[in-house]
């Protein structure tokens, strides 16, 4: 039986591992030995209490100007200005060591709005304003909030649905997509949880928002007043003010249409009441956190035993995420304690997306990439737009931040293979090309990876003379099982040792520390790396 109960007593390594990997970009040795000696209640709450930010907002890297204060980038440079934008949320994420930028990812599937190619960038900066603020808060809030948030406003075509030409894409894809979800098809146009003609109707409530235009620097008389973020507006005369009554689904409830523009903002919270209101929409959002942190298989099993108690906990608290999400991350479940085999269903059991692919190797391996302070070009184009968003992301099927439909990602959401989606022969092809980069100094910037230093200096490795001891550490912070015997005996005598005597390598090691030259220590330790990082386990998480 899958248990939603928490489990007690000490993480440990492994635990702490799979912890970490399922809901932080920023793994390290450090940080794994930490939470392995905290309660799981403690670790988890650890996680839920966000750090400040490394720099509250991206810098342009030819003015120096900071984005929101100072106005950005260069005048008809918005492209420039939208890359520094991802590649700053990128580096936020490596930087991060709580959950707030995995949420911000989740929140982005859920909420997807495609600005990277066009668009305004003061809408885009905005958009992930919004996600950072709702990163534990409330899903409904979020909903209404996103309804008139200037990048769905342009994304759904919202800023044209008006009384006199309704436009359903944004009425659809709330109900489908983004909250209730669409529910077993009873009859034509009947998806149980809403129905086509509740899409009409939506979309008559919806007319009249507008998008706004945001000075910068920025001006407070924009904002938000619950986030100060910038949103959109109330345009009434562009309103449709009918009573509007719903199918069945909804109970043929009727909501009494505005009768000015405060009161739009009534009728439209009354409209996400009245969704949020539905069981099933707790339901879908749990469904949807629980492939996202957890595995993407959902039994009849763990529907009634972990998606039904967690929705309860998200619709008590008014779907406020951080109740539920940490009841689940609790969970024996997440941990696979909840039966006789704790190998066989949830750790280890998911493929690695491209930024849990290269973020924790960058974090993990101490990769020296350039400083921002020093070269502010590097550290965003060449590192972060370049090599993680242009090349990582984009070939492996994650176009960050501008995915291909308003679906979202294939491996969050695409039946049946959901993160097998991740793995493709062109995608592959490039996560294996990143250690050769790395050692090689090919990642778009002077520097190459020295492995002989990280595993002098680091002290990820307690007793670098001994073979055995690298090959047993890396593996067992690298994989989320640790190695096997069989995998063991390869990594240490085919890869790194490849046939020599355990001494001799301790010998190699001596004259590197004595002498400084490492010419019979690198290149084991290179192929040692390569190996790993191209290692089925490496994949998974």
């Amino acid at each position: 039986m899958a248990s939603i109960l928490p489990h007690s007593g000490v993480l440990g390594k492994r635990l702490a591992k799979h912890l970490l990997r399922r809901c932080t970009f920023n793994i390290t040795k450090a940080r794994i030995d930490d939470f392995a000696t905290k309660q799981v209640h403690e670790a988890v709450d650890e996680l839920f209490t966000f750090p400040a930010l490394f720099r509250d907002e991206p810098k342009d890297p030819v003015t120096e100007n900071y984005f929101n204060v100072q106005g950005g980038s260069t005048p008809n440079s918005t492209g420039n200005q939208r890359d520094n934008i991802r590649a700053w949320w990128v580096s936020e994420a490596l930087h991060d060591t709580s959950i707030r930028h995995k949420m911000m990812l989740f929140l982005h599937q859920n909420f997807v709005v495609n600005k990277g190619d066009s668009g305004n960038p003061q809408d885009y900066f905005d958009y992930f304003s919004l996600l950072r603020f709702y990163a534990k808060g409330s899903y409904k809030e979020l909903a209404t909030k996103m309804t008139y948030s200037n990048s769905m406003l342009d994304y759904l075509d919202g800023h044209s649905n008006s009384k006199n030409s309704p436009n359903e894409n944004y009425s659809r894809e709330f109900f489908e997509l983004f909250t209730i979800g669409k529910g077993e098809q009873v009859a034509a146009g009947d998806y149980t949880t809403y129905t086509e003609f509740d899409i009409v109707v939506a979309a008559k409530l919806l007319t009249g928002w507008r998008k706004s235009s945001r000075p910068v620097p920025a001006d407070p008389t924009y904002a938000d007043a619950d986030t100060g973020i910038n949103l959109g507006y109330a345009y009434f005369l562009n309103h449709n003010t009918e009573d509007k009554t719903f199918s069945h689904a909804f109970a043929n409830q009727t909501i009494t249409g505005a009768v000015n523009i405060p009161d739009m903002g009534r009728e439209l919270d009354d409209f996400v009441n009245m969704v949020f209101d539905k069981d099933a929409t707790a339901m879908n959002i749990c469904r949807k956190l629980y492939r996202f942190f957890v595995k993407p298989n959902i039994t009849a099993e763990v529907e009634t035993d972990i998606i039904t108690p967690m929705a309860n906990t998200l619709k008590v608290n008014d779907y406020v995420i951080e109740p539920a999400l940490k009841q689940l991350l609790n969970s024996l479940h997440f941990y696979d304690l909840d039966d006789s085999d704790n190998q066989d269903e949830t750790i280890g059991g998911m493929l690695k997306s491209p930024l849990d692919y290269l973020l924790p190797i960058i974090s993990f391996f101490e990769f020296p990439y350039p400083e921002p302070e020093t070269d502010l070009n590097e550290y965003y184009n060449k590192t972060f737009n370049d090599l993680i968003i242009d090349y990582l992301c984009t070939n492996g099927d994650m176009r960050l931040f501008n995915p291909d439909s308003v679906a979202g990602y294939p491996a969050y959401y695409q039946e049946p293979g959901y993160d097998k989606n991740w793995i493709t022969s062109g995608s592959i092809a490039t996560r294996y090309s990143i250690p050769d980069l790395m050692l090689e100094g090919d990642l778009g910037f002077d520097i190459k990876y020295d492995v002989v230093d990280f595993i002098k200096n680091s002290g990820v490795i307690s007793n670098p003379f001994q073979a055995h001891i690298i090959v047993d550490e890396l593996g067992d912070y690298l994989f989320p099982e640790g190695l096997s015997a069989e995998r063991r005996e390869y990594f240490l005598n085919g890869v790194f040792l490849d046939g020599i005597p355990a001494y001799d390598w301790t010998s190699d090691w001596a004259d590197f520390i004595t002498t400084g030259m490492d010419n019979a220590v690198r290149p084991p330790l290179e192929n040692l790396f390569r190996n790993l990082l191209f290692s089925q386990e490496f994949q998974c998480m």
